[in-house]
Formats: C-alpha cells, sequence, structure tokens
C-alpha cells in the first residue's frame, strides 16, 4: 500500500485519495479518480522527472490510451491544485518537461493513518464506489476501469455499469436503392440516430463530420474504431423504393470486431421517424445506457416530402461546396412551404440565413430579418427543441440583444447540453466573458467528438493558448496540421505557440514553411528576442504595417508591438482602425463585433487591459 492512501501534505494543501479531496485556502476541489492517481503517483516521487511513457505504463497498464489522456490529466490536475490553492501559483508546482515528461517541484508530507470513528465509518453511499475505485488506482498499476470519454473501457464486466461511459460511431448508413440516388436520404437517417444517441447518458458519440469523414476509405471496423477513438460502431444501409424503406442496423464490438445486435425494418416512409428511434434505442439497451427524453416528444413533418426536402437543405448544408448554402435555403424554404409546423426546418432555415449573412456582409433586411423570423418560428411550434432555442439564441446574440440571447441559450444548454451546436455557442459565450479556460473545456468536449476535425482541433489549440496552456496549444495545432496539411493558419499558430515557448530554432524552421506575406511576417516579427533575428524582426514588423490592413493583420500588428512592449504604438494601430470601423459601420455593421472578439481573446493584448483606452476599444456590445 502506498504511504500516501491516507492523505498527504501539499505545499499547504491537504490531500486525501480517499475521497479524491484538495483542500486549501481556495476551497475544496474534487478530483476525478484517474487525475488523483496521476497526483499521487508524482507526489510519491517528488522533484523526479516522471516520463510520460512510464506514467501511461503504470495509470494504464495494457489498456491503449493516446497522449490526449495522460494531457488532460494533467490539465485538470493543475486546475483543481489552482482552485484548491486560491493562487495561480500551484499550477506551477508541476513543471512539464517537453517530450520528456512531467516534474513535481512541491514539499510532500504523508499522513498518518486516521484511528477516529469518523475514519472508520463507511463513506456515503454515493461516493463508495468511485472510493473504492480511487484506491485502486493507487494500489494497481494493471488495466484500471475507465472514467473519462477518452478511455477504453474494461470490457471484463460487460457493457457498462453505471458510471462507466462508452464511445460508439455511426457510420453513415448505405444508399442501397436501385439507382443510388438516395444518398442524402441515407445520410438523413444516419443523422437522426446519431443526434438520438446523443441524449444517452454515459455514452459519447462521435459526430457527424468524423464519422462521414472516413466514408470512402477502405477500413475495418477495428481500424475505424482505432481512428475515432471508441469501443462500438454502428453500420448499416438503407433501400428506398417509392413510399416503401428498409433500414438494416448492425451494431459491432470493435474490440472483438464481432456482431452484438442487427435488425432489418421494412416500414414506410411515413414511419421512418420511428424507425429511428426504435434503432437509437435499441443500441442504447444493448450498451445499457439509457437515453433522455429529450427529443421524444419532437412532432415529427406531417409530411414525407416536407422531410425529404429538409434532408436534401441538410445535404448541401453540411457539403459546404461553392452555391451549397443557397440551395441548402432553397429546400429549407420548401420543406416549411409543405409543413409550416415542421420546428426543426424552421431552425435550420434561421442557420442558413445565418451562414448567408456571415458570407455576403449583407445589411440586416437582407438575410437577418428572415433568420430571427425562422428563428422565432421554430421556437414557438417546440419550445422544448435545443436546436431551436440555440439558433434563436444566435440570431439575439448577432443582433446585440445579448440577454435575450443569453436566455435561449441557457434553455437550450438545459435542453441537450451535449449538443454539438449548442456547445460551440456556449464556447463562444465564454470566449465574450473572457473565461478562456472554459472555452477551452468545452472545445476538448468537442474534439472529443469530433477527433477528425481540422477546425475543432484548431479551435481548440486557440483556447488553449488564450488560456496560457501553450504546451497542450502546441500538441493540438499539429495534430490539425496532420488532419489538413493545406491549411496556412496553423502553420502560423505552430510558428507563434514555439516562439512564445522559447523554442526559436523550431519556431524558425517552422517558419521557413510559410509563404511569404504577412502570416510570415507577422510571426517573423516576434522573433525579436531569439538569438541573431533581431534584425530580421524589425524588418518584418515594418512589412506588416504596410498596404491596406484586415481586421485580422490589424491585430497581428498590435499583438506584435504589445510583444515587444510598445504599448502606445499596439493602441495607436488598434484605435485608428477602430474610428475606421466606426466611421463606416453602414458598410458592415457587424466587422466592430468581430474585430472587439478577436481583440478580446487575444493574450498578448492583456498588458493593454488596465489602460483607459481599452475600454473604448470594447464598448461595441454596451452600445459604444
Amino acid at each position: 500500500m502506498s504511504a500516501l492512501t491516507h492523505g498527504f501534505e501539499l505545499e499547504g494543501l491537504q490531500v486525501s485519495p480517499l475521497t479524491g479531496e484538495v483542500s486549501g485556502p481556495g476551497g475544496i476541489a474534487q478530483l476525478d479518480p484517474k487525475v488523483m492517481a496521476v497526483l499521487v503517483l508524482m507526489a510519491e516521487h517528488p522533484g523526479e522527472v516522471m516520463l510520460r511513457e512510464d506514467l501511461v505504463s503504470r495509470l494504464w497498464g495494457n489498456v491503449v490510451v493516446t497522449d490526449d489522456a495522460l494531457t488532460r490529466c494533467f490539465y485538470e490536475l493543475r486546475r483543481h491544485l489552482s482552485l484548491a490553492g486560491g493562487d495561480e501559483r500551484y499550477r506551477h508546482l508541476i513543471e512539464t518537461l517537453p517530450k520528456r515528461g512531467y516534474r513535481l517541484n512541491a514539499t510532500v508530507r504523508p499522513e498518518a493513518p486516521s484511528a477516529s470513528p469518523a475514519a472508520a465509518s463507511d463513506p456515503p453511499a454515493r461516493r463508495r464506489w468511485l472510493t473504492i475505485a480511487a484506491l485502486a488506482m493507487v494500489l494497481a498499476s494493471g488495466a484500471i476501469a475507465a472514467f473519462f470519454y477518452w478511455q477504453s473501457p474494461d470490457r471484463s464486466q460487460g457493457p457498462a455499469s453505471a458510471a462507466t461511459t462508452y464511445s460508439i460511431a455511426v457510420l453513415p448508413f448505405l444508399d442501397m436503392s436501385a439507382a443510388k440516388d438516395q444518398g442524402y436520404f441515407s445520410d438523413g437517417v444516419t443523422e437522426e440516430i446519431l443526434n438520438r444517441l446523443t441524449q444517452a447518458h454515459n455514452l459519447r458519440v462521435i459526430s457527424r463530420t468524423s464519422s462521414f469523414m472516413i466514408r470512402d476509405e477502405s477500413l475495418d471496423v477495428p481500424e475505424i474504431a482505432a481512428r475515432l477513438g471508441v469501443d462500438y460502431v454502428l453500420e448499416g444501409s438503407v433501400r428506398r423504393s417509392g413510399e416503401r424503406v428498409r433500414i438494416t442496423a448492425q451494431l459491432i464490438d470493435a474490440s472483438t470486431n464481432t456482431h452484438i445486435w442487427s435488425r432489418t425494418y421494412d416500414r414506410g416512409v411515413d414511419d421512418l421517424f420511428a424507425v429511428q428511434d426504435e434503432i437509437a434505442t435499441s443500441v442504447a439497451a444493448q450498451l445499457q445506457v439509457s437515453l433522455a427524453d429529450v427529443g421524444v416528444t419532437e412532432k415529427p413533418p406531417a409530411s414525407a416530402d416536407a422531410h425529404e426536402r429538409f434532408l436534401q437543405g441538410q445535404f448541401h448544408y453540411n457539403r459546404r461546396s461553392p452555391g451549397d448554402i443557397e440551395l441548402a435555403v432553397q429546400y429549407y424554404k420548401q420543406a416549411v412551404t409543405l409543413d409550416p409546423g415542421y420546428a426543426r426546418a424552421w431552425a435550420a432555415l434561421a442557420g442558413g440565413y445565418s451562414l448567408l449573412a456571415a458570407e455576403r456582409s449583407a445589411d440586416d433586411a437582407t438575410f437577418r430579418a428572415p433568420q430571427g423570423e425562422a428563428a422565432r418560428k421554430a421556437v414557438a411550434l417546440d419550445p422544448g427543441l435545443a436546436v431551436a432555442n440555440a439558433r434563436l439564441a444566435q440570431y439575439y446574440y448577432q443582433t446585440q440583444q445579448r440577454d435575450l440571447g443569453d436566455a435561449h441559450l441557457n434553455k437550450a444548454i438545459a435542453l441537450d447540453p451535449n449538443d454539438p451546436l449548442v456547445l460551440g455557442f456556449v464556447s463562444s459565450d465564454a470566449t465574450w466573458r473572457g473565461d478562456m479556460e472554459e472555452a477551452a473545456r468545452i472545445w476538448r468536449q468537442l474534439v472529443a467528438q469530433d477527433p477528425l476535425s481540422a477546425v475543432s482541433r484548431g479551435n481548440l489549440s486557440y483556447m488553449l493558448y488564450a488560456s496560457g496552456q501553450l504546451e497542450e496549444a502546441l500538441a493540438e495545432s499539429r495534430r490539425a496540421q496532420e488532419l489538413n496539411p493545406a491549411d496556412p493558419d496553423i502553420g502560423v499558430d505552430i510558428s507563434r505557440n514555439l516562439i512564445l515557448l522559447g523554442r526559436y530554432d523550431e519556431a524558425l524552421a517552422e517558419i521557413a514553411l510559410l509563404t511569404e506575406g504577412k502570416d510570415r511576417d507577422y510571426v517573423t516579427a516576434l522573433l525579436h528576442r531569439a538569438p541573431g533575428q533581431a534584425a530580421q524582426a524589425d524588418a518584418a514588423l515594418a512589412r506588416l504595417a504596410t498596404g491596406d490592413l484586415g481586421t485580422i493583420e490589424v491585430i497581428h500588428l498590435a499583438e506584435a508591438h504589445a510583444y515587444r512592449g510598445k504599448t502606445e504604438e499596439a493602441f495607436g494601430v488598434l484605435m485608428a482602425y477602430d474610428e475606421s470601423l466606426k466611421r463606416n459601420r453602414e458598410r458592415n455593421p457587424r466587422e466592430r463585433w468581430y474585430f472587439e472578439d478577436e481583440i478580446r481573446m487575444s493574450p498578448m493584448l492583456k498588458p493593454l487591459h488596465a489602460d483607459p483606452r481599452w475600454a473604448g476599444l470594447t464598448d461595441v456590445r454596451t452600445g459604444g
């Protein structure tokens, strides 16, 4: 038994592995069992470098996990130590050694076992299972029961105890129709089943983007599961003939590549919603997880034709090829014309108008007005539909009606907290409030649902960078680059993170891969502290200031000045651009919102926040 099992003191914090609690001046922080196991293991070796591979081996044994699992544990550990200590310095008790591991720089004092009656009594029933699990993690180095969504479960106990989290990917159902012209229809069936499964407790469902991304790859189920990080795969086919549809679905255990459930449904198209719900319910039953009641009472469309138009709209909305959003809007409009009571189609229509408004920078009357009308109609028809409330919140935020937006976003969260659209808006709200750690937490969840999305990983990388978690930000940027090597913005993010970490040689190698232009000048201008790079950095800064600058270029220029400690130059750039936006507000009334959002998030501009002039740059939310 570990000498620390009964508790220990860590730089003034009291740690109790048996209860999972860390207490200190800031209060009590409750650690998940795996995070507590990491803390105990580090506390057993204070001052020593613990290699990543050794930590993974001792904590997970033979269970295969990605580097994300260990990184996530240390992120959560640092966060909870600072919460309990009430001081950010507790974060830095754990030192990251790039490419090697971690070191705990703290004094650890074991506590003797307590003989008090309170210590001998059973823990509360609701915490007993976690207490036993936490103790097991401290004592054992073999395979450990999974608690986090990114871990593979121990299947020795069969599918799913109440606290176990499993994961599943719903692959795009094959179009088996004779003419092979029902792809949008089979995609719609897949998406509805996927959406229903997201409402299951203790089940992580990979998002549509990642599940559909491997559609054309010749992979077997274990390979797919490994790529997506899931335990189970649901696949199937759809054969439509007139008003009849045959749907076949099969659930596969990826660890054994065996079918554990399958069924074929022969129904009329009008019965499609019931079939989709039946499949989701059957899968949940096989995994011994329960589906929430959210969405069960949603009124199905009154006509199959309306639903078909909706599915065609979804196909184009998700594909996003040139002209697809316009086509999606047309299909959504046809759907609500055929069925004016179709709430989900009204919500989708609102989303389509929002994208068109953003793409075309049009005046409010062109797209915003019909966007608001569609969103309000969706909520009026079905107040319990999460996506409808999310779309109405989006409209209110985009038209500077924040209180109304907050009300509907909160309702959407209560209705379906795992919906990717809802989570995306929650993250945006967190960034607006300046809570970048919360935004990063949400994007971690979105990445777990959508692991093959370079966009999601890029967003997570930025939120980690904005919250000061540079090592983790760099790791996510590299993963995003693997998924989308052609995106130049990712190379800029990697270069900037390497510079801020002081890894100049690596940064120079990365910058050399960037195309000459403003982006390359931006990161080169940040190299003024690198040995032998001052002249090149100064020249890049001068080039960065020339020509017509858009919002991002202006912010990059201001960041370069602020990073050099040139506060006046940074404010000069920002204030001049802000004044031009105010003068030309009628040309693009939302451009200043975008400008404010970006400067709010920038960690490099934080030194400017204490200056009274900063408030003038961020007053648009209050009507300035």
